[in-house]
């Protein structure tokens, strides 16, 4: 698969998943996920997502699933770093602007990463 389409495929699918947690949060601030009492937030989710990931490409498993799920772990992961440092923790917390642009401000750096790393490898040798 060529670098553009991975790059484009990482970005659909870390913006995607932003968009729908973000608006099904919005609509349903109170959803939380217990596990034997435990609230498991999206960024344990995540971080356990890109650990999975790692294991594929130790394997060298890079194909559209593995590109989908980086951009899916890593969104899940963005989205909740400024929300749990910056605000304590409550469901309502999650809905200030803090936490909102926090997840923007990050995902775009993550974005911008890309895509000057993607112009750096195709730029030509001199």
């Amino acid at each position: 698969m060529e670098l553009k389409n991975r790059l484009g495929l990482f970005a659909i699918s870390l913006l995607a998943t932003l968009i729908m947690l973000r608006t099904f949060l919005l609509f349903s601030p109170s959803s939380n996920l217990y596990i034997f009492g435990y609230n498991i937030h999206h960024l344990f989710i995540g971080s356990f997502l890109i650990v999975v990931l790692l294991v594929f490409l130790i394997f060298g498993i890079l194909n559209n699933f593995t590109i989908i799920l980086a951009g899916i772990s890593s969104s899940l992961v963005l989205d909740e770093i400024v929300y749990l440092l910056a605000t304590d923790g409550s469901d309502a917390s999650y809905l200030s602007s803090a936490s909102l642009f926090g997840a923007i401000i990050l995902t775009t750096i993550i974005l911008i990463l890309a895509i000057v790393l993607y112009i750096k490898k195709h730029k030509p040798k001199e």
